[in-house]
């Protein structure tokens, strides 16, 4: 079996330096694909959790450039990128945090090229997945309350305004919750059950696929092609990831956008999914599975690919 991509030996790079260098690689990656597809990552919350003026648009593919249009005529093209500074403020850490810990974890459990079987290529990518949630989480649910304020106000909703609605949710005649900061972590539990298979398989898929490439095709091939093969690969982990997880997905956005409808209590997993099926059925799993292909499989073939490209810059 050939040696991957990602998992290079280590030919002394280790250390701080090593850490910083992976982690600048990393963040650049999840930095430039989130605000590459930062409106379509709107459109798709917004179908997630069943808004109610974005029903009308989910549910055909006539649908997504009518609802882009929508916010424009709207919120303005400002409006595209609400929340997005929140994005930014998550996925630069956790693709920094990820990206290093799968270096190390791959390095780990894949020391030679026979180590690396499915099983360790999927653990290796699971636990890339968990490493940065507990940090990155409250950033993730903020940013989808502002993805999900439509009204029109004179004023574009801010980080501190969601921050300070998410802490007061769940307050009883006036007295707050035990410990609020539990608030920014609705759907946590279920996102940490769709993280597992979904970034072990992105990773599964990724580790094998760049390694059947190098097996079939010439290094003529692999040197002039290499950011173009890695922009292939990444679109199909990310599209295959993506089919088989999407319903966890929906369950997840439905519980962080659930506090904007039942601010005084937190709904459980079962409450949710039998919300979202008396609402549309199980069609109501895969809402706005369609945009969230066109959202993901750019956003994990741009940050695979840019990845790489940071990596051989800085020489990791």
């Amino acid at each position: 079996m050939s040696t991957s991509t990602s998992l290079k030996p280590a030919d002394g790079h280790t250390g701080l330096d090593f850490l910083i260098r992976s982690a600048l690689a990393g963040g650049f990656a999840g930095g430039i694909a989130k605000t590459a597809v930062a409106p379509l990552d709107r459109i798709k919350i917004l179908f997630q959790t069943h808004n109610a003026e974005f029903q009308r648009f989910s549910g055909s593919w006539r649908g997504i450039p009518d609802a882009l249009r929508f916010i424009i005529h709207t919120q303005g093209v400002r409006g595209l990128y609400q929340g997005h500074t929140l994005t930014l403020a998550r996925a630069i850490p956790h693709a920094a945090i990820g990206y290093t810990v799968y270096d190390r974890a791959g390095r780990l459990l894949m020391p030679t090229p026979e180590s690396q079987t499915s099983t360790r290529r999927f653990l290796a990518g699971a636990i890339t997945g968990l490493s940065a949630m507990p940090f990155t989480y409250p950033f993730e649910l903020i940013r989808v309350r502002m993805a999900i304020e439509t009204k029109h106000h004179s004023h574009r909703p801010s980080p501190w305004t969601a921050i300070h609605t998410i802490w007061t949710e769940g307050r009883y005649r006036g007295n707050p919750t035990a410990l609020p900061i539990f608030h920014f972590y609705r759907g946590f539990t279920v996102s940490v059950l769709g993280t597992v298979p979904y970034r072990g398989g992105i990773f599964l898929i990724w580790e094998t696929l760049n390694a059947y490439s190098r097996d079939r095709l010439s290094a003529d091939i692999l040197h002039s092609h290499q950011t173009q093969i890695h922009l292939a690969v990444g679109a199909i982990a990310g599209t295959v990831a993506q089919v088989v997880t999407y319903p966890l997905e929906v369950v997840r956005r439905t519980q962080q956008a659930s506090g904007a409808g039942s601010p005084l209590r937190m709904i459980g997993f079962r409450e949710t999914v039998a919300r979202v099926w008396t609402l549309a059925g199980w069609r109501g799993f895969f809402a706005g599975l369609g945009i969230g292909l066109i959202k993901q499989v750019p956003t994990h073939s741009i940050s695979l690919a840019a990845w790489q490209v940071g990596k051989r810059i800085l020489d990791v």
